[in-house]
This record gives structure tokens, sequence and C-alpha cells, in this order.
């Protein structure tokens, strides 16, 4: 039986019950580079039909440059959610909701946020990705704290996006809205190599991942300083210290290291391979 649509107040905006043909999805949204979890949906369909409704998807009444509402009703949190009440309860069920209104900026804010505080957090790449979107965002320039509060990622590397954002207009450079592409002028990958996709990139991550387990294998644990010293002597300072940063970018952990990295000029260690 279909729930009643009338509205309730809530604190962050209008408490609703729509109907899933009334949810449009826009790609600016979508967050993660890995699309829908079937794993994720099948639990909460377990979940709404044994304990009932979910959490409530966030919806924003859009609205155009001007102003003007649009008419379309945009969901910027609930993928998951979405698709589990699609599964258990068809169309014609009432799935709850919050209505938000304000600009786009706003509505952006709302979305990174909400996707990074859920149950299925964002990775890294993801909330490095929709902080580098805020900063992109035309229009409304964001505050640092209102960025990194949304994303999770540190107030300086917000500040750094902002620096890097204002670079590449003032050199006309187009971004691809990756923040491990954008980031840097050079590409991380050579000319000759093909460019990767995030699912390529992945499978990658998790194939030299495992490579590095089996051939470490319990000297992490037995001795962190050893293994440390290692994987320098194995790689070069210089490298090391790029792929920490890039690691500890948005995590405070990383002053100390670059205080600990330090080293006087001309030390031999300090050449890459």
């Amino acid at each position: 039986m279909q729930k009643p649509t009338t509205p309730g107040a809530t604190e962050h905006g209008e408490r609703r019950y729509l109907l899933a043909p009334e949810i449009a999805t826009d790609d600016a949204f979508q967050f993660r580079q890995t699309g829908t979890q079937k794993a994720h949906v099948r639990s909460l369909v377990q979940t709404l039909r044994t304990v009932g409704d979910l959490d409530p998807v966030l919806i924003w009444e859009e609205t155009d440059a001007d102003g003007t509402p649009t008419g379309r009703l945009v969901l910027l949190d609930g993928q998951h959610r979405l698709a589990a009440y699609a599964t258990a309860k068809g169309p014609r069920e009432g799935i709850p909701a919050v209505v938000v209104k304000g600009d786009r900026g706003a509505a952006m804010l709302a979305a990174v946020k909400a996707n990074s505080r859920e149950s299925l957090p964002l990775t890294k790449n993801e909330r490095m990705d929709a902080a580098w979107r805020l900063v992109r965002l035309p229009g409304r320039r964001l505050k640092v704290r209102e960025v990194a509060g949304a994303s999770g990622a540190a107030p300086r590397t917000v500040d750094m996006m902002r620096k890097r954002w204002a670079a590449m207009v003032a050199e006309e450079k187009q971004p691809t809205g990756q923040w491990w592409r954008d980031r840097q002028d050079e590409p991380l990958q050579t000319k000759d190599t093909q460019e990767m996709t995030n699912k390529e990139r992945q499978a990658l991550v998790e194939q030299l991942s495992e490579a590095f387990r089996k051939a470490l294998g319990k000297m992490p644990w037995q001795d962190e300083q050893i293994t440390a010293e290692a994987i320098e002597r194995a790689v070069g300072t210089c490298k090391l210290r790029s792929m920490t940063e890039y690691l500890f970018t948005d995590d405070e952990f990383a002053d100390e290291f670059r205080e600990a990295m330090e080293e006087p000029e001309g030390d031999a260690r300090t050449a890459d391979f």
C-alpha cells in the first residue's frame, strides 16, 4: 500500500514519500567510481523486508541558474537504498525522502557530505574527486571549511585544490575530474601507456598490493623500520616521499612524515630508481 505523500518538516529539509519514477538521477551527483554494489543492495533489501523503512534518501528540488524550479526532484544520496526499494517493493511504493532546496552549489555540498558519511562510505579517491568537484563549481565559491567538512578532505588539501584550479583556469587547461590526474601537470602514466579506466586502475592496485603482501610476508609486523628502509632502498627517497604525500595529502600525519624524511642535500639515497 502506498504511503501518504503529505510533507512534514525536518531539520534539514522537507520529509516526503516519493515514488521511484518521480526521482531523477544526475551524473553530476554520482561520486562512486564502482557504481551500484549488488551485495550492498541485497543487504538493504533484507533489512527493508525485516525492519521496514530505510533511512530517507536525499533529494534536491532542482532550480536553474536564475533560481527558478525546474520541476525535477534529483537524487543526491541514497542510490543503493533507491535500488533496494525498487527490488523489494516495486515502483508504486512510497520511498521516504528528505527534500532540500537551494542553488546547485548547496545541493552539491549536501550530496558530498551525505555520501561521505553514509554506512558505505566513499573511498579515498572518491572523496578526493568529490572535493575537487566542489572546488570547481561555477558561481559561488565554497569556503575551504565547507568543502573539507563535506568531503572529509583536509583543509590543506582543499586549499591545494583551489590553487591548482586557479592555475589550470589561468593556463586554460581542462580537468579530467579525477584529482589524482589533475593534481600535477604531467600525467602519472608515460606517453606510450594507454590511459586506464577507474575500474582497470583499481584492479591493478589490488593486483600489485597482493604481490607486495606476498613479497613482504610477516616482516611488516616483526620490524616496521626494516620494512620501511627496504622499501626506501628499493624505490628511492624521492619516489617514496612523492608516493607518501599522495597517500597522506589529506592526513595530518603527512606533516610529521615530511619532517622525518627531510635529509641534508647531497644524500646518495635521494636518487630515484
